[in-house]
């Protein structure tokens, strides 16, 4: 029993001195809770009257956990040209039943609606869309990362000023934007493999890794 109260107190020490002297690496395995997240492909739509573009992603979220919890969608789109767009800022409700009219499941909620309790099992999962407002169009590469999908979080220490920050973990998705953005409206975006993924769940056998969890 003493041999394994130390075991555990070396491996607990040990992973306390790699995220105070390193940035954290997020695996597979969730040290608390995780939900699994589903995506469609990244598309691009644009109102008619207005003429504004907007990124949408079709996504669905399970709770295969021992215990409900709260799901409050935190998307964050990432472009090339050093854009980090929120989802749903700039986003009227027009403009979500449009898309959802698009898509035609009525089992979709709206943007707006899709935060709430989010019961366990398959049959209680919550389906929606996350919808940016796009700002450059001339973007080539996009990058989406997930968060409220996992309760790990890290404490990282500012090297010189000894700020203390606490990160998240997310799951981060990457797509490539061809051609001319008015060709590929409402197009499925091809998917890009994610630089430097750990994930070993979900791989693409000649493009690399496409989905991954980090700590952001």
């Amino acid at each position: 029993m003493r041999t394994l109260i130390l075991m555990l107190l070396l491996a607990a020490f040990t992973s306390i001195v790699q995220v105070g002297h390193g940035y954290p690496k997020a695996t597979d395995r969730a040290d608390r809770w995780q939900l699994r997240l589903d995506t469609g492909d990244l598309r691009f739509y644009r109102e008619a009257d207005t003429g504004v573009g907007y990124w949408t992603l079709v996504y669905e979220v399970t709770n295969e956990t021992k215990e409900n919890h709260r799901w409050i969608p935190q998307f964050d789109l990432v472009t090339d040209k050093g854009e980090i767009i929120p989802d749903g800022v700039g986003v009227p409700r027009s403009v979500q039943l449009a898309i959802l009219a698009i898509y035609g499941d009525p089992l979709m909620l709206t943007q707006s609606d899709a935060s709430g309790p989010l019961l366990q099992g398959e049959e209680n999962a919550i389906r929606s869309v996350a919808i940016w407002k796009a700002g450059r169009e001339d973007v080539r590469e996009i990058q989406v990362f997930a968060g409220g999908v996992s309760g790990d979080t890290a404490e990282i220490t500012h090297p010189i000023s000894g700020e203390k920050t606490k990160l998240h973990r997310v799951l981060q998705f990457s797509w490539s934007v061809n051609g001319e953005i008015d060709d590929i409206i409402m197009k499925p975006l091809p998917r890009r493999p994610v630089d430097g993924g750990v994930s070993i769940r979900t791989p693409l056998s000649k493009e690399g890794v496409k989905r991954k969890w980090i700590f952001r």
